[in-house]
């Protein structure tokens, strides 16, 4: 850590020496003050191992001031980053850049970092069935196919893809190792896409007709719940009628069997208990019937289709019957 802090060290003397004469003490606001600044808080988070945040900063001073000096200490912090593909091409800037200005023991150190850069990184060769798509390498564009080179990639796993629009998308993985020459084949082919309808030869519709298949009427809806309820309904109704003769039959057994003499307590018993009988079961399908038909009046209020009035008459009604009461009605 020692040699890099120095080698910033000395690259901040370089970056700051020149400007400072040319900038003034009074040009605070300057852009070369504002990248000097980046580039000191830079050194200072690279040295605390905050690589990616020391990057931001670099890349902004050289914004601000494009001085060659800058790419250097970009391309060391993409080295720490891992990503040798972006540090190498910083380091050929910096190379191209600064020219005869290198020191020797600068280019001494350029070419040890290259070393090191062209041992992580492999060469891909991409080729595409159709021109003009774009070509990724682990979802970053890097160039529209035909390329006219090798691509670098870091060493490891990567993801190839061709994206083009209207077409689908081509994806190969490949694991390439450190100076490795791979070559990669992207076949893309066209969407499916529904046929369209050869209205040549459609025959011709008049309006009338063409309105009636175009817009067909609604159906009306389901009534399965109104039917039901309303079958059920007349049921229990028809039931409350019958169990109330037999519980009035019943009753007049009864009667008789209490004036009857001799009797005995056993026929007693019995025409009472059936008389019971009959009247429980009338009592509750009458309560059956006005459940069913309430809920006959909830399907006849709440139902959905669309009627006028002159078109269709509802009407509910209940009835007295022997033992029990009759809901009836039309809809």
């Amino acid at each position: 850590m020692k040699r890099t802090n120095l080698i910033f060290a000395a690259g901040l003397l370089l970056f700051l020496s020149p400007f400072a004469m040319a900038a003034g003490p009074a040009d605070t606001a300057s852009p070369v003050e504002k990248a000097r600044a980046s580039f000191h808080q830079g050194v200072q988070l690279y040295n605390e191992g905050s690589f990616e945040a020391a990057l931001a900063e670099f890349r902004k001073a050289y914004q601000l001031t494009p001085n060659y000096r800058l790419l250097y200490n970009i391309a060391q912090t993409y080295f720490d980053l891992h990503d040798y593909v972006s540090s190498i091409k910083n380091l050929k800037q910096y190379t191209q850049e600064g020219g005869n200005e290198l020191t020797p023991e600068r280019r001494k150190q350029v070419s040890d970092l290259k070393q090191k850069l062209e041992d992580r990184v492999a060469s891909v060769d991409i080729v595409c069935n159709l021109d003009g798509a774009d070509i990724r390498v682990d979802d970053m564009s890097v160039g529209v196919s035909p390329l006219t080179s090798a691509i670098l990639v870091n060493a490891g796993p990567r993801r190839i893809m061709a994206v083009k629009s209207g077409y689908t998308v081509a994806a190969r993985m490949i694991t390439v190792g450190g100076r490795e020459k791979a070559k990669v084949s992207l076949e893309i082919t066209t969407l499916v896409k529904e046929p369209v309808a050869d209205r040549s030869k459609a025959p011709l519709l008049d309006a009338g007709t063409a309105l009636a298949k175009a817009d067909p009427p609604p159906k009306a809806p389901l009534r399965a719940g109104l039917i039901t309820s309303g079958v059920v309904a007349t049921g229990c109704a028809i039931a409350t009628g019958v169990f109330g003769v037999m519980a009035l039959n019943a009753k007049r057994d009864f009667n008789t069997q209490l004036a009857r003499i001799p009797n005995t307590k056993d026929n007693v018993d019995s025409a009472r208990t059936t008389m019971k009988t009959y009247a429980h079961l009338t009592d509750a399908f009458g309560a059956a019937t006005l459940l069913s038909g309430g809920v006959v009046m909830y399907f006849l209020l709440t139902d959905p289709a669309p009627k006028k009035l002159s078109e269709t008459k509802r009407s509910l009604a209940l009835a007295p019957t022997v033992g029990g009461l009759l809901l009836h009605g039309e809809w």
